[in-house]
């Protein structure tokens, strides 16, 4: 099994430092996240370890967290396998992620310091500054990294950490498909300013509603993108997460 994780990026070395699970992990997202690593390609143990000079069982461990993204499948005795993405998926986060994001930004507008309004805005001017010329990972790494630094200013644990289990899906379905085009980047430069404004004002019924217009805008284009807002029932992407094969991407 080749792993085409581009070397200049992801140089397939020893392990050194950190949690060798967690760096595996980071590694193999990394390259779903970028499509180097399609919807059905298997991944083995042995052949992972051999890659990353490591034991099997950190590759064990990273492929048990990698499927409980939803980014793998893992079947008994055999190996994991990638997983594709469906439009289901696509409603699915959506519905998911609204939830989340209320609740993230209404506890933000009520407990936000002057420094965590700081940040905030520093993480918008970021996204600002990639929108211009920046490639697509780049301004999509730091959109979600807004949404981090918001999900930390809500101060909720158990809420950050269901954010953290959804975030690389959200990451993926952003870099794919070409979704980061000029009508995303446009809006992405100035929807989180207004989303600073709104949290700063500590006005909670604004600030939810301000999420609303903004994941409901991101969901409309996503949906568009992938060719659901044709035929909402295209399985283009091949199978979501559970499904009993995996089929390549269109």
């Amino acid at each position: 099994m080749a792993l085409p994780v581009s070397a200049d990026r992801h140089p397939l070395t020893a392990i050194a430092s950190r949690s060798l699970a967690d760096e595996v992990a980071a590694r193999v997202r990394a390259a779903i996240v970028a499509g180097e690593l399609g919807p059905g390609e298997h991944l083995r143990e042995l052949d992972l370890a051999s890659r990353f000079e490591v034991s099997r069982s950190p590759v064990r461990d990273a492929l048990v967290q990698l499927d409980h993204e939803g980014l793998v499948r893992l079947r008994r005795h055999r190996g994991a396998v990638v997983v594709g993405l469906a439009v289901e998926d696509i409603d699915e986060l959506h519905s998911l992620r609204l939830s989340l994001e209320r609740l993230a930004i209404g506890l933000a507008a009520a407990r936000a310091r002057p420094e965590d309004l700081a940040e905030l805005r520093r993480t918008a001017d970021r996204i600002r500054d990639a929108a211009g010329a920046e490639p697509a990972a780049v301004v999509a790494e730091r959109d979600v990294a807004f949404h981090d630094r918001l999900y930390a200013v809500a101060g909720h644990g158990r809420l950050q950490a269901c954010w953290a289990m959804i975030r690389p899906q959200i990451y993926r379905f952003l870099v794919s498909r070409n979704f980061v085009n000029d009508d995303y980047r446009a809006i992405a430069a100035s929807e989180h300013h207004e989303l600073c404004d709104a949290i700063a004002a500590g006005d909670v019924d604004a600030s939810v509603a301000m999420i609303d217009r903004h994941l409901e805008g991101a969901y409309r284009r996503l949906r568009q993108e992938y060719g659901a807002a044709a035929d909402p029932d295209d399985d283009a992407l091949g199978p979501s997460h559970g499904s009993a094969a995996a089929g390549p991407a269109s």
